[in-house]
């Protein structure tokens, strides 16, 4: 089942999840007590603010994840979705040809969204000290958004603070990959250090840990080491598509238009080598069965389109793209096929979406 989508004004499709719900609950349950023994605040009043509490996190991640969104598409990135789950959210965009001082700033736009928010809870609060229950809501607005600021500015992926320190070591090293693979093994440190810490205390002086603190470090650890495996997986990935050489890759092929008499092609020559391109750019390939069906003497009449079948429509490229240009190309529309091109727009050879798929998984 997908999750429900929200539209609000010029914001990308926000994406909702089910675990959403059960972060409120969870925030709700956890401030709860400590609101209900305030003795200024009934019970009512304190399961109230305690829920209010928790959609007003919610509400915080999703103007973070606004600001990634906005400061993404102003520095020209394809933004496709925001996405609100159950450990937070995350903005899914493509960045192409954005560098590295611009990504920097893309990742640092949602902490300090964060912030912002934390502040302006700061200079309310001595304006609603005289009323409990707001002052309480806009306490923990403020603590929760700090939390929120400085826990994302750790310098370690999958946190915005190591994107930023990502997109800056790929730039001075020119090498993004390892950029990555660097800040990623910093969010694993961090993982560990999440996991270690509680538990050392925990040895030290048993009963100085509360068991929710050590559950939710078990829950944030596991993810934080999750999302830096998943970054060094993409590092190899990216390593692997700046080794890319479309040339290569590519089947040489024979273009000829689809009304190009069958005498006319070169004697001896292997249908499979031959791409009958339309009028409208749709490629076309020889049916061999077909093909071996009309007789030598009519092969002056029969123009190729009339023994071919459709493959999909052909798009030029070219031959000097490489990298992850090449990769976001070709996977951008996988029903089309890529025909190379020289400076000179002489086709170089026919790339499909599988040949590339097939070759970045055998390495």
């Amino acid at each position: 089942m997908s999750a429900p989508t929200l539209r609000i004004g010029a914001l990308p499709p926000i994406q909702v999840s089910g675990g959403t719900l059960v972060t409120v609950a969870l925030l709700a349950v956890i401030v709860y007590p400590a609101l209900a023994a305030r003795g200024d605040l009934g019970p009512t009043t304190a399961l109230t603010v305690a829920v209010l509490i928790g959609v007003f996190v919610i509400v915080s991640v999703l103007l973070h994840e606004a600001a990634h969104a906005l400061t993404a598409h102003a520095f020209g990135a394809r933004v496709e979705h925001i996405a609100l789950t159950l450990w937070g959210g995350h903005t899914q965009y493509r960045a192409g040809a954005m560098g590295s001082f611009a990504s920097a700033v893309v990742s640092l736009a949602g902490p300090a969204t964060n912030a912002v928010l934390a502040l302006l809870a700061t200079a309310l609060g001595p304006l609603v000290a005289a009323q409990p229950a707001l002052a309480v809501f806009v306490a923990y607005g403020g603590i929760l958004n700090w939390g929120l600021a400085i826990f994302n500015l750790l310098p370690g992926l999958p946190m915005d603070g190591g994107r930023a320190v990502e997109a800056i070591l790929g730039g001075v090293l020119r090498r993004p990959a390892l950029g990555t693979r660097i800040t990623a093994w910093i969010g694993r440190a961090i993982a560990v250090a999440v996991l270690v810490i509680p538990l050392v205390r925990l040895a030290r002086s048993p009963g100085s840990v509360d068991l929710l603190l050590l559950v939710w470090a078990v829950i944030i650890g596991t993810t934080l080491w999750q999302g830096a495996t998943a970054a060094l997986r993409g590092a190899r990935l990216e390593g692997r598509m700046q080794e890319l050489d479309p040339t290569s890759l590519a089947r040489p092929v024979l273009v000829v238009p689809s009304g190009t008499a069958l005498s006319e092609l070169p004697a001896g020559i292997d249908p499979g080598a031959v791409l009958v391109l339309d009028p409208d750019g749709q490629g076309r390939a020889l049916d061999p069965t077909a093909l071996a069906s009309v007789p030598p003497a009519a092969r002056g009449a029969t123009p190729v389109g009339a023994v071919s079948r459709g493959i999909g429509r052909v798009v030029a490229v070219p031959a000097d793209i490489a990298g992850a240009l090449l990769v976001e190309q070709v996977m951008d529309d996988p029903r089309s096929l890529r025909l190379l091109v020289d400076a000179q727009g002489r086709p170089r050879g026919l790339l499909s979406p599988d040949d590339l798929a097939r070759h970045l998984q055998q390495r």
